[in-house]
C-alpha cells in the first residue's frame, strides 16, 4: 500500500535510527518527502524553518521529548496533524498525548498497512484544518479592522480597543445608539479572534417574548412545556467553542437575566424543564442602545449581571459626533452599491457632501446607508447630486423635499421642527419594530400609554393589530 500524494511532505523524529530508516521505507512512495530527524530540538528547528503536513514523532527523546514538541506544535502550528510512535503496552502515553493534542497513535511493532491508513487518515484531516482555516480567513475579510470605515479619533481609539480584546475571551459591553455599527464591532471582535472557525451566533433580545427567549437561548427538554414535542438545544449549544452576540441586552427580563448570569458565573446553564447542568464555552458579546447604568439605578436591571458584563466596554459615539467621517463613509457606500448596480460612479457634487455633513443622522450610520443606497438606486449620471439627497435637506428649495423628510423648513416655528422631527422618529422606530407598539414604546424608553397618545396626535398607524402584540 502505497500513500497516494505529490504534495505531502512528512517529518519523522525518533533517537533510533534503525527506526527512522524503517518509517522512510515504509511512508517514501513516489512523490512523496521524508525528512527523518534523530533530536526533538532537531525537529522542531525543522519544523520551523520548514512546510511540512505531518509530524510524527517518538515520544522519548533525550533532549525535547515528544510530549514537549506537542505543546510547542499546539501553540506555533495548530493546523499541523501530529502522530506520536509508542510501544505495545505504552497506552498510557498515547493517551496523553492526545490529550495534549496529537491525533493518534502509531505502535512498535509497526504493522505496515495500519501505520499507511493512520498516516493517509491524518494527512486528509491537516488538509481539512487548513481549508477551514482558509475558510475562516475568506470569512473574516469584510470584517478586518482595515475594513471599518473611520479615521476621527474616537474612532481610532475604539478600533485600538477592539483589537486588543479580540484576541481573548473577555465579556464586552457594546454600548451606542441605534445604528452606530455595534454589530459591526461585534463582527470584528469574533472574526479576529481565535474562535474565528466556530460559529457567530446572533440573538436580538427585543424580537422575542421572555418564554421564547429563554428557550431559544437554552434550549428546552420534550414535554416542558405545550408544543414542546422535542428537546431542542439552546443557542449557547450551537454556540459552543465559538461566540454569542445579544443584541439589545438591555430588554432581557428579570427571569432570563437571572440565567444569564448564570452562565457567566460558571460556563453551566440548564435547558427550559431540564434539571441537568450543562456547560458550553461560550464568549458573550452583548450590545444595547439603553442606558445599562441608569436601569440599574432605577431598579430595572440587575447591578450583578449589568457588572457581569460590563467586563470591557466599548462606548461607540453617534455619527452627529463624528462629521469628519461622514464623507469618508458616503463614498464607501457610494463605491459599494454602485457596483452592486453595476454604475461608473464617480462622487458626490458639492451640493450633496453639503446635505451629508449638515445633516444630524439620528439612525446615524445605518440611516446614512440606507440614504445613500436610495440614492445611487435613482442615480443616472456618473455624479450624485444634491437633488437626489434632497429629502435629507429641511432647507432645501423644492416643496417635494419637505414630503420625503416629513420635516418643515427651517424657517419653521421652533416647536413645528420638534413636532416634525417627534413624528419622524416615532414612525421610524415604529417601522423598525414592525408596527409592534409594546416593542416601539420600549425602544424609545417611554410607556406604552404615552406612545399611543403620541401616536394619535400625530395621526400615525402601526401594521400589525393589538392583539397581535406582547
Amino acid at each position: 500500500m502505497q500513500i497516494n500524494s505529490e504534495r505531502y511532505h512528512l517529518l519523522i523524529a525518533d533517537d533510533d535510527p534503525e527506526i527512522l530508516t524503517m518509517l522512510a521505507d515504509i511512508c517514501g512512495g513516489p512523490g512523496y518527502r521524508v525528512t527523518t530527524v534523530r533530536w526533538g530540538n532537531a525537529a522542531y528547528q525543522e519544523l520551523k524553518s520548514g512546510q511540512f503536513d505531518l509530524l510524527l514523532t517518538d515520544l522519548n527523546m533525550p533532549d525535547l521529548d515528544g510530549f514537549a514538541l506537542l505543546d510547542l506544535m499546539r501553540h506555533e502550528q495548530p493546523d499541523l496533524p501530529v502522530l506520536v510512535i509508542t510501544a505495545s503496552k505504552s497506552t498510557q502515553d498515547a493517551v496523553r498525548a492526545i490529550k495534549q493534542g496529537a491525533l493518534d497513535f502509531v505502535e512498535k511493532p509497526f504493522q505496515v498497512e495500519e501505520l499507511l491508513l493512520t498516516v493517509q487518515n491524518a494527512l486528509e484531516v491537516g488538509r481539512l484544518r487548513r481549508e477551514s482555516r482558509l475558510l475562516a480567513e475568506e470569512l473574516a475579510k469584510p470584517y478586518r479592522f482595515d475594513k471599518i470605515v473611520g479615521e476621527e479619533p474616537r474612532m481610532m481609539e475604539i478600533y485600538s480597543l477592539v483589537q486588543d480584546v479580540a484576541a481573548g475571551n473577555t465579556t464586552v459591553l457594546i454600548m451606542g445608539e441605534s445604528g452606530t455599527g455595534k454589530e459591526l464591532i461585534a463582527q470584528a471582535i469574533h472574526y479576529n479572534s481565535p474562535r474565528n472557525r466556530k460559529p457567530l451566533v446572533k440573538v436580538n433580545c427585543v424580537t422575542l417574548s421572555e418564554s421564547l427567549l429563554e428557550s431559544e437561548l437554552f434550549g428546552h427538554e420534550k414535554g416542558s412545556f405545550t408544543g414542546a414535542m422535542t428537546t431542542k438545544r439552546g443557542l449557547f449549544e450551537v454556540a459552543d467553542s465559538g461566540t454569542l452576540f445579544l443584541d439589545e441586552i438591555g430588554e432581557m427580563t428579570p427571569s432570563t437575566q437571572a440565567k444569564l448570569l448564570q452562565f457567566l458565573q460558571d460556563s453551566t446553564f440548564r435547558r427550559v424543564g431540564g434539571t441537568q447542568n450543562l456547560s458550553v464555552d461560550v464568549r458573550v458579546i452583548a450590545a444595547t442602545n439603553r442606558n445599562m447604568k441608569q436601569m440599574v439605578d432605577e431598579g430595572k436591571y440587575r447591578e450583578d449581571l449589568y457588572y457581569r458584563l460590563n467586563v470591557f466596554p466599548i462606548s461607540l459615539p453617534p455619527l452627529r459626533e463624528r462629521k469628519g467621517d461622514i464623507a469618508r463613509l458616503a463614498r464607501y457606500f457610494l463605491q459599494r452599491f454602485g457596483q452592486e448596480m453595476g454604475k461608473r460612479l464617480q462622487g458626490f457634487s458639492p451640493g450633496a457632501l453639503r446635505i451629508l455633513e449638515n445633516h444630524l443622522w439620528p439612525g446615524n450610520v445605518r440611516e446614512l446607508e440606507n440614504a445613500i443606497e436610495r440614492a445611487v438606486v435613482l442615480c443616472k449620471n456618473e455624479w450624485l447630486d444634491e437633488k437626489l439627497l434632497a429629502f435629507l435637506d429641511p432647507a432645501g428649495s423644492d416643496d417635494q423635499n419637505a414630503l420625503y423628510s416629513g420635516l418643515p423648513r427651517r424657517e419653521a416655528p421652533l416647536q413645528d421642527q420638534v413636532d416634525a422631527f417627534e413624528k419622524s422618529l416615532l414612525q421610524d422606530t415604529l417601522d423598525e419594530c414592525g408596527g409592534n407598539r409594546s416593542l416601539t414604546a420600549r425602544k424609545l424608553a417611554i410607556n406604552r400609554t404615552t406612545l399611543l397618545a403620541k401616536m394619535k396626535k400625530y395621526s400615525l398607524s402601526a401594521d400589525i393589530p393589538e392583539l397581535c402584540e406582547n
